[in-house]
C-alpha cells in the first residue's frame, strides 16, 4: 500500500435541470460518470461523492414521490460498479437505497475492479429521514481499500465527536465526510468539521453539492467539498463551484507533537494512548438518553397544547 493517496471529491450541481423526474436522473447519472472520468484521467485512487449522490435534488423535498431508493446491489450501483473498473477508481458511493430489506443512507464502497467491498450504513439519520422510513445504522466500520483505511461520517454523524474517535480507534487513516448540509450556519458548520481532523489527528475529505457562478446564497447548500489537513487547516477547497477536487495525501506523514508525553509522537498515537475510557460512562448511558428524548417529548406536547390554546382562542374573538 503505497503513503500516498490521490483523493478526489465531487462536487456536483445542487440544481438538476430537466422536465421530469427520470430526466433529471438521467442527467445526474451522465454528470456522476463525466466526475468518474475525469478522476480516471487524474489517476486518482478514490473518489468521494456527496449524500444522495443518486437523487437528482438535493435539498429537501416535501414531495415523497422524489424520493426513489435504489437496490443495493441494482441497476444504478452496477452501472457505476463499471465506470469504477473501466477507470480503476476507489469509489465512495452515497446512495438513498436499500440493502439487506433496509432503507436508508448508505455509503457503497467500490473497489478498482467494480466489487462491493463495504455498505456504511449512516449511524444518525434525522427525525425527518426516520420519519420517511430510514433506518439508522447500528456500527460504525473502517473499511480497508487498497490504498487506505477509510472511515466514514454521512452528515448528522459529524455531530458526535464520539463517531470520528471511533474510527480512529478501529485504525481509519482518512475519514471521509459525504454531506448535504446547508442552513446550520458557515462558521457552526466548518468549526465541527476541522475540529474533528484535530480530535483524532486523520485527514478529513468532505464532498457536497455546487452552484454555478453567481446563484450561491447564505442558507442554500454549503458547497465547500474539501480536504482538512490533520492539525485542522484546510488544504484544499472547491468553495461553491461545481469541480471535481483531487489532493494528495501523504499517509505516511503524522501530526508530530508534544501531546500528553515528553517526546514526540504522531497526534493519533497519542490521542489513542493517554484516553482514559473509565471515566467516559456517561456517554454510553442509555438512561440519560432516554430522559433527553422524554423531556423533549415533553416540550414537544407542551407546544401543541399551546398552539391549540391559541387557535381556540382566535376563533372565539
Amino acid at each position: 500500500m503505497s503513503a500516498i493517496i490521490r483523493i478526489s471529491a465531487a462536487q456536483l450541481p445542487t440544481v438538476i435541470e430537466g422536465k421530469s423526474f427520470d430526466e433529471k436522473q438521467k442527467v445526474n447519472l451522465a454528470q456522476i460518470l463525466i466526475m468518474l472520468e475525469q478522476a480516471g484521467k487524474r489517476k486518482s485512487d478514490l473518489v468521494l461523492f456527496g449524500e444522495y449522490v443518486n437523487l437528482h435534488h438535493r435539498t429537501w423535498s416535501s414531495d415523497k414521490k422524489e424520493y426513489v431508493p435504489d437496490p443495493i446491489p441494482g441497476p444504478f450501483t452496477d452501472t457505476i460498479a463499471a465506470a469504477a473498473r473501466q477507470a480503476g477508481l476507489n469509489v465512495a458511493l452515497p446512495v438513498y437505497g436499500t440493502h439487506k430489506g433496509a432503507l436508508s443512507s448508505y455509503v457503497v464502497l467500490l473497489n478498482r475492479k467494480g466489487t462491493i467491498v463495504g455498505c456504511y450504513q449512516k449511524a444518525h439519520p434525522t427525525l425527518p429521514e426516520q420519519e420517511m422510513g430510514i433506518k439508522a445504522g447500528a456500527d460504525l466500520p473502517v473499511y480497508e481499500l487498497d490504498c487506505a483505511k477509510v472511515g466514514i461520517m454521512t452528515c448528522m454523524d459529524i455531530e458526535y465527536p464520539e463517531v470520528a474517535q471511533v474510527l480512529m480507534l478501529r485504525g481509519a487513516e482518512v475519514l471521509l465526510f459525504p454531506h448535504v448540509q446547508s442552513t446550520w450556519g458557515e462558521i457552526d458548520w466548518e468549526i465541527r468539521y476541522r475540529a474533528r481532523a484535530i480530535d483524532t489527528g486523520l485527514p478529513v475529505v468532505s464532498a457536497c453539492y455546487g452552484y454555478r457562478e453567481g446563484e450561491w446564497l447564505p442558507g442554500k447548500m454549503i458547497g465547500r467539498t474539501s480536504v482538512i489537513g490533520r492539525d485542522g487547516l484546510i488544504l484544499a477547497d472547491l468553495g461553491r463551484a461545481i469541480d471535481l477536487l483531487t489532493y494528495d495525501l501523504d499517509l505516511d506523514d503524522k501530526r508530530i507533537t508534544n501531546f500528553f508525553f515528553d517526546k514526540k509522537y504522531d497526534r493519533t498515537l497519542a490521542v489513542t494512548a493517554s484516553r482514559r475510557p473509565e471515566l467516559y460512562g456517561d456517554i454510553v448511558n442509555q438512561a440519560i438518553k432516554e430522559k433527553a428524548l422524554k423531556e423533549i417529548q415533553r416540550r414537544e406536547a407542551e407546544r401543541e397544547q399551546l398552539a391549540k390554546a391559541k387557535s381556540k382562542t382566535k376563533r372565539k374573538s
